[in-house]
């Protein structure tokens, strides 16, 4: 019934029913009053999953888009709200996430003023980390708006929208012509006549590589990504800072993760003479090497990074922003997956060459007090489910962790795509919602997870099968490593984090949570940690690894 008593059907009634339709009936929120005309006689059909912060909310239905592919919805204020999300949405932005974010607004009559938790200029405020957002001219146009929102944030490249709502428009009359919900699909498949080019240049190759992007899981086509590598004996590199596993770690083509540093990249792409990217950008860069240096610098005359000469590079994404600034010689605009389908049966089988493992042998780290990280990830290792999905952010331990740790056909791996701290800790509760089937294993280091750590609390408020454990070496060892010796010393104040104890703070959220700092407790904790049905944080403090790699 509207506000107005007259019985007609309402914003809000017509939105429910448009979301019915569209499958968006699980909603990730943690709402103020200018959202709550939407919450009134809440249905049953509709699973609230709350988190106690915006970022936390955001970053949980990440997760759950990711694992389900499809967009997943957010209910948070438009305004404060959403500028406490803005880290994770940059990070869904980065990663090409579905996702559709309703900002609650104040009513209609208020915003001549400045009324409290008002949005102003609502639909500018997460741009330009946000592909679309708009706030409907008239209460109902709501529905169609959102209806517009959910196909824009499905089609290729996808990602995060906004659509501001004012909090009276849930309770005005709906349009009486009923939304009729359209079907929006995507038609782009790669040029054939293209394609043939690029499957003779990979069969003229004598030293071809294949560099896995996140596109190419996100497609489903890891098992079509081994057949072609297979084909052509071709060694497999992750992506820089890659953000999905999309190909086997155990496998032997596999050539280990791209290191996010150009210098880094041309040493391992420079002794191939054909290189295709697939479903990333060509590269996503952290720094470069010169800015490790604590010597005075000169003025900058140098040239922006570039690839290696003599080694042919071809770039395929279905972002037309990132084939445009590649670093590639050439690029393909269209689905990334389906390209790596199609060369498949294009390329030659190349009999004359044995696969032969593409990774060095990695030695077998030895227990000690205080541990090592690379002694943790080892018994991590020998202890996680085969179908495992491992949400890690290690700044300063990554190296260790894919050698220890190499992921088998059957595991997924989830990493932010931006650098923004905090997507793991809470992208993995938002998959263990889609998929508690399967085990979520959040790889975390103290620092990163006080970003969204709230998100313990949505774990054990659901009962959810996550596995937190956190390589605890009270700092941000990744910026203290930035400087020399005597400036670590002098500002220590910024990256000492002597004191955080995951366990008590896990406790404290109503999960259960365990300090480990001997070999023994260790082992002893993880299989607890697997065996456990619910939610369980393993603060496990380790070493100061020293200066660490990439």
């Amino acid at each position: 019934m509207t506000q107005d008593g007259t019985g007609a059907r309402t914003v809000r009634e017509a939105t429910l029913d448009l979301l019915r339709q569209l499958g968006m009936t699980t909603i990730f929120s943690n709402p103020s009053h200018t959202e709550m005309k939407l919450f009134e006689s809440w249905p049953d059909d509709f699973r609230f999953v709350t988190g106690l912060q915006e970022a936390t909310v955001v970053g949980m239905a990440d997760g759950y888009a990711q694992a389900t592919g499809k967009p997943s919805l957010v209910v948070i204020n438009g305004g404060p709200g959403l500028g406490n999300a803005m880290g994770s949405v940059y990070t869904a932005a980065s990663a090409h996430t579905p996702m559709v974010i309703l900002g609650g607004q104040q009513a209609r009559k208020l915003l001549l003023g400045e009324p409290f938790l008002n949005a102003v200029e609502a639909p500018s405020l997460p741009r330009p980390y946000i592909k679309w957002s708009a706030e409907p001219a008239r209460p109902q146009d709501v529905p169609a708006l959102l209806e517009k929102a959910y196909h824009i944030a499905r089609q290729a490249p996808a990602g995060p929208v906004f659509v501001a709502v004012p909090e009276d428009d849930w309770v005005r009359p709906a349009s009486p012509t009923p939304l009729r919900v359209r079907s929006v699909e995507s038609a782009v498949v790669p040029d054939p006549a293209v394609l043939a080019r690029l499957a003779d240049a990979l069969d003229a190759a004598d030293r071809p590589a294949l560099v896995a992007g996140p596109g190419v899981e996100i497609g489903g086509a890891r098992t079509d990504l081994v057949q072609l590598a297979e084909k052509l004996g071709a060694t497999v590199y992750g992506s820089p800072v890659w953000p999905r596993g999309s190909f086997p770690e155990t496998h032997p083509l596999f050539g280990g993760v791209l290191a996010p540093l150009p210098e880094l990249i041309n040493q391992r792409l420079q002794e191939h003479d054909v290189v295709v990217v697939l479903g990333s950008p060509t590269f996503t860069l952290f720094t470069t090497a010169d800015l490790f240096s604590t010597e005075p610098a000169p003025l900058d005359q140098s040239d922006q990074p570039q690839l290696p000469e003599g080694t042919a590079f071809f770039h395929i994404t279905d972002d037309p922003q990132a084939a445009a600034w590649s670093m590639a010689e050439s690029a393909l605009v269209c689905p990334p997956a389906q390209a790596v389908r199609d060369l498949v049966p294009l390329v030659t089988r190349r009999e004359s060459r044995p696969v032969r493992p593409s990774r060095p042998e990695v030695a077998v780290p030895e227990a000690s007090a205080p541990l090592t990280q690379a002694y943790l990830f080892h018994l991590l290792a020998q202890e996680l489910p085969h179908d495992a999905q491992l949400f890690e952010e290690l700044p300063i331990a990554r190296a260790d962790f894919h050698e220890q740790i190499p992921l088998g056909p059957e595991n997924g791996y989830f990493a932010t795509a931006s650098g923004a701290l905090g997507f793991p800790f809470a992208g993995a509760v938002g998959y263990a919602v889609a998929r508690p089937d399967q085990r979520a294993v959040v790889v975390v280091g103290e620092g990163s997870a006080q970003y969204t750590l709230h998100a313990m609390w949505t774990a054990a408020h659901y009962n959810l099968p996550v596995t937190f454990v956190i390589p605890n070496n009270s700092g941000y060892l990744s910026l203290k490593y930035y400087l020399d010796e005597k400036s670590q010393r002098a500002w220590q104040a910024g990256w000492d984090l002597s004191g955080v104890d995951m366990a008590q703070l896990a406790r404290g959220f109503g999960c259960p949570g365990e300090r480990i700092e001997t070999p023994e407790q260790l082992k002893d904790a993880l299989k607890r940690a697997f065996s456990t049905e619910g939610p369980m944080m393993l603060d496990v403090v380790v070493q100061d690894p020293g200066l660490f790699r990439l």
